[in-house]
This record gives C-alpha cells, structure tokens and sequence, in this order.
C-alpha cells in the first residue's frame, strides 16, 4: 500500500481556520507538506486559484495553509516562461485592444449579452482589460452589453502624458466616441500614480456630461517591488523548490488604487471596488504576496495578472459589484462537476467528515447507487463510484482522504468486480451488500443498519432513475431507504423487506406511468399508509419532493443519471433535496421550485457537457 498523501481541506459547509493567527499556527508545520503529484491541471476546476479561497459565500475570502501552493501542479504549467508571460484575455485576438501606436477607437467589441438593456464600458489600459474573463461572465449572467475600449498603457484619465502622445490622441478619440455611444455604466481603472484630480475630473465628467449611472474603478493589481514572479515561479518549477519562495512585495504605492480611492470618495455615484484580499490574502508571508494561490499563478507579464486567474475572480468580484449595487444578482450557484462521473462523485464528498462508513457502488447504471445514496443520507455518509476492473483514480485518492471506518460495496461481481474489492480492502475493511438482481440489493441495503422502526420506505421504479434521484435526499433526511418496484409489480423481495421492516408510511414516488395504482394498492395491502407524491413529470415530481425550504439545493441532470448519482447523500446532510434540470433550459417546475423555496445556495452537479452553462446563469438569476 503506498503512502497516504496529506488530506485536502474540508470544504463548503465544513468548519475551517481563518485569519493570520490561525496561519501562524500552521508554520511549524510547514516541513511536514508533502508535493501534490504533478499532473496536469485544465483551469476548470472548482479549487483553483481564488475559489480555493472560498468558505461559505464570496464576500470574504477564508484562507488555510494549503492554499499556499508549495509545488506542482500548477496553472498554467511552466517553463516555458511565455507559457504566461504570452497570456491575454481573448479579446485581444478580436482587435479590440489597441496598441501603442494606435489612436483610434476600435469599433464593435461587444461582448456579454449583446442584446442587453444595460450597456457597460470598460475604459482604460490593459490594467483593467486583464478583467475581462471575469467581466465577461458576469455579463452574461446580468444581461449586460459590454464594451471593451482599451489601450496599451494608457490609463483613461484627464493628465496629460508627455511622452506617449498616442495615448492622449486615443483619449480625445475615446471622449468623442463616448458622446455618441453612452454607457450606463463605466468600469474603470489605471496604473497612473498621484493623480486623483485627474481621476476625479474624468469620473465628473463622466458621471454629469455624459450621464453614467455608476463608475467602478477596480482595484490595480500593483507593481512587484522585489522581484519577477512569474520568471521565479517557472525557475522553481523546473528546480523543483518551493514555490512560495517567489512571495513578492505588492505596494499600493506602486498601482493606481490611492489615487482611484480618492477620487471615488470625491465624486458622487463613483465607487472603488478592492479585489487585494482575493489575490494577496493575509498569511504568515505578509507583507509579502504568494506568486501562487490554490495552485494557480498570479502574475503573467509585469505587473498583469494571468487571465487564468483573473478568471477565478468571476465570483468574488461578482459578490463585491452585487454589494456595491452594481450588479443585480449575486454568485449564488455553484458547479461541482470533475473530468467524469467517478471525479464528480469524489468532489460531492469533500464536506464528508473523514473516519465514517462510505458506499462504493457502479456508476455504470443508476440502481444501486441511488439505493446507496438515501442509505448514505441518513449517516451523513459518502457515495463513491466505480467502474470496470480498477478502481478509479479519483475514487481512490477520495477513500484515502475520507480514511472510512468500512466500504460497503453495493451490487453483485458484474456491477463491483471482485478486482475492485480487492483494491479497497488494501485501504479499509470491506462488505459487499448484493441481490441477484436491483431490486435484491435495494432490499437488501434496507436492512444494514442503521434501520428505524415504524419509519418511513420510499418506494420508486427501478426502471428509471429521476425519481429516486429525486427522492434520495428527502430519503436521507428521514433516514428511509429506498425500495425498487415494477411498473405493475412488487418484486418479492422488495415485499420481503417492507414485512421486516414494517414501516408506518410508505411514500411512492412518481406517477402512475412509474408505479401503477396497482401496485400502489399491493402496497397498501403489505399492512402500512401509502402516500404517493408525483408530479407530470420528473421535473414535477422532484420539484414536489422538495418540500417548502432549505438552504442549500443541487441541482441535477434529469436526462442523464451519472453526474448526479453521488448529490443525494450531500443534499441530506445540508438538508436540501434535489432538484432536476434539462441540459439546455431550467423546466417551469424546477423554476417554480426555486423561486418558492429561495435558497441561499444551488450546488450544480456534473459539467457543463451535463448542463450547460447557461443553465447555469438561468439559475443565478432565479436564486439571487
């Protein structure tokens, strides 16, 4: 058995150290961080750079000794050194960032949502133009026709520059076409230093000649003092030390935020928004600044941050501009999707506290795993995938962080190879609960203990998984299990069950195209009340299981079962249930559900493949 890699941090939900005093406790231990394995990172994932900062919201980021990346992987990888000093933001490669020689306004460049109300320009060098991954999501999620008009270091503010007269020339050119397109909003900001009359003169006059609703300048990423980051972060990467020896110092001094705060100060209806805590936490290297947050690097060329993590600021910077009043909506959804359904599982299980039972189940088909998941539920327990003869990578690097007191394998040797088993008794003990067919496992998980008395079953086809999917988080809470019934039968062993069991209630879930009424009346006649909750559809359906409030809501594919397998058992330990979704559209059920409910947070499972992305901003904006 090889070693047990160092535990990730519990995540969402689950209890963490903040500050600098709780960092300075961690010091000691530094000798101890072990390398993370170098693999390759995509820059999708949900704990890079500033999001690993996130605790429970956005509004202030929560930082831990892990987040301060020692050693590959990082994103993006380097050497080469171009690997980030060549980054920019994609509308460069759209014409629409003027260089140094130009003086004339580049023409269309509108991104977001290019049939919004609002119109939103975005005005300086490239200081601010190194926004724009953020910026641009965020507009697409408020509705925003974004304009991006910027120069090659040329900060839009009333001074004059002796030596660069093509940014003056460009600065007349931009006033005149502003007269003629006006925004009704200007986000803003420059590196130009002590200069707050000219700032307070440009955002005057944008605000009473032109009529701006609202200037934003967005905090300058300043000048490192000490150093070259990125030069020392691809050294360190290819001499394998310590990336945090690259820390710089990052001075205010050295940007154009002391002369951007002044301003907003002075002007009316202008406003600074400060992003400093989301790029240089507080940490035992203070004053000096990581070169490399969650393991993504900061700095690309000079003082620009990498577009790479400026698009992990879409959040934070969403949160700051939505308390402002800036923005309407708020940062409410997140996704939890990994590179397939074996990695989304691992994800869904990072709030699981270590040392418990965990559920080892095929996420090849739906049955046992979402029998598995309301077994879960009721234990605050995990449910992990498998497929084929080995385990999974990530299911793997998930059991050695949950470090599980036992690994109940669900389903017979052609679901779970005894391979499989195999590999798992390597890392805890193991029991496999299986029946000769789904309907014997379910019955059979519904008997391993814990088991209520008088409770409640949920019962569900085993020919479709919606319902049950549905159905397992509202399961969990009550710590009822889930029985697997024929469209017009009870399977015997499902019968078997409900005698021993006994239960009180019996709670069919979905219509009568899933679970006949007569089947429903079987059911009746094994001795407890049937209560039967199904909508029109599935969407109906699960909308209805949702009950009338929670906190927190996933939100799952209700076209395709595997990315959602593992959010049954999550949603019941946040007691929240699970809400069902088409790929491209939220259904009028799953809507109604969310504007009743409010929640203060969805959890999207599965990638944007599962559910696209706009989806996703559909469901920002009915939870916000």
């Amino acid at each position: 058995m090889s070693p047990r890699p160092r535990a990730r941090r519990p995540r969402r939900g689950a209890a963490r150290r903040t500050g600098l005093a709780a960092l300075l406790g961690g010091v000691v231990a530094l000798t101890a961080l072990t390398a993370l394995p170098a693999t390759a990172l995509t820059g999708d994932e949900d704990d890079l750079g500033a999001r690993a900062l996130r605790d429970e919201g956005w509004s202030e980021p929560s930082l831990e000794l892990a987040d301060l990346t020692q050693a590959a992987p990082v994103h993006p990888m380097t050497p080469p050194l171009s690997a980030v000093t060549r980054m920019y933001p994609s509308y460069y490669a759209d014409g629409c960032h003027v260089g140094r020689r130009g003086t004339e306004v580049a023409q269309g460049c509108v991104y977001g949502d290019p049939e919004g109300d609002v119109e939103v320009a975005v005005l300086g060098s490239s200081k601010v133009g190194q926004y724009f991954p953020a910026l641009e999501e965020i507009a697409l999620r408020e509705g925003w026709r974004l304009r991006m008009y910027t120069k090659l270091a040329c900060s839009f503010v009333d001074e004059p520059e002796p030596s660069y007269p093509e940014c003056d020339a460009y600065k007349v050119a931009l006033r005149e076409h502003l007269q003629d397109h006006r925004p009704d909003l200007v986000l803003t900001g420059g590196m130009r230093r002590e200069v707050p009359e000219g700032y307070t003169r440009t955002w005057t006059w944008l605000r009473e000649e032109l009529g701006v609703e609202q200037v934003v300048g967005l905090w300058d990423s300043p000048v490192p003092s000490d150093g070259n980051p990125s030069a020392c972060v691809a050294e360190t990467l290819a001499d394998g030390g310590d990336l945090r020896s690259c820390a710089v110092s990052l001075r205010e001094s050295r940007s154009g935020n002391p002369s951007m705060r002044e301003a907003a100060d002075r002007v009316p209806g202008a406003m600074f928004v400060d992003l400093r805590d989301w790029v240089c936490p507080t940490t035992y290297l203070s004053p000096r600044c990581a070169a490399v947050v969650g393991r993504a690097q900061l700095y690309g060329s000079g003082s620009h941050l990498v577009p790479t993590y400026t698009a992990t600021l879409t959040d934070p910077l969403h949160q700051r501009l939505h308390e402002a009043g800036v923005a309407a909506y708020r940062p409410s959804v997140d996704r939890v999707g990994g590179a397939d359904r074996y990695a989304t599982a691992a994800l869904l299980t990072r709030d699981v506290e270590p040392g418990g039972r965990v559920f080892l189940t095929s996420g090849r088909d739906f049955p046992d795993a979402l029998a598995a998941a309301a077994k879960a539920g009721a234990g605050g327990e995990a449910v992990l995938l498998t497929g084929g003869p080995a385990l999974p990578s990530a299911t793997r690097e998930a059991l050695l962080r949950l470090a599980p007191s036992e690994v109940v394998v669900v389903g017979g040797e052609d679901a779970v190879p005894e391979t499989v088993a195999e590999q798992v008794a390597e890392l805890a003990p193991v029991d496999r609960v299986s029946g000769r067919d789904r309907h014997e496992t379910a019955a059979a998980l519904a008997l391993v203990e814990p088991v209520q008395e008088r409770g409640i079953v949920v019962v569900a086809t085993g020919a479709d998984f919606p319902d049950a999917l549905a159905a397992a988080g509202r399961a969990g809470q009550q710590g009822a299990p889930i029985l697997l019934v024929r469209e017009t039968e009870v399977p015997e062993a499902t019968a078997a069950a409900l005698r021993d069991l006994d239960p009180a209630r019996i709670v069919v879930v979905g219509g009568e195209g899933a679970v006949s009424s007569a089947v429903a009346e079987d059911l009746e006649s094994l001795g407890s009340s049937v209560e039967r909750i199904g909508g029109s559809d599935r969407y109906a359906t699960a909308a209805l299981l949702a009950g009338q409030g929670a906190e927190v809501l996933h939100v799952g594919s209700g076209v395709s079962f595997a990315d959602a397998l593992a959010a049954g058992p999550v949603a019941a330990a946040q007691g929240g249930s699970v809400l069902l979704t088409a790929p491209d559209r939220v259904p009028t059920a799953t809507r109604e559900a969310l504007e009743r409910i409010r929640p203060e947070r969805v959890v999207l499972t599965g990638g944007s493949g599962a559910v696209g992305e706009d989806v996703r901003r559909a469901l920002l904006r009915l939870t916000s």
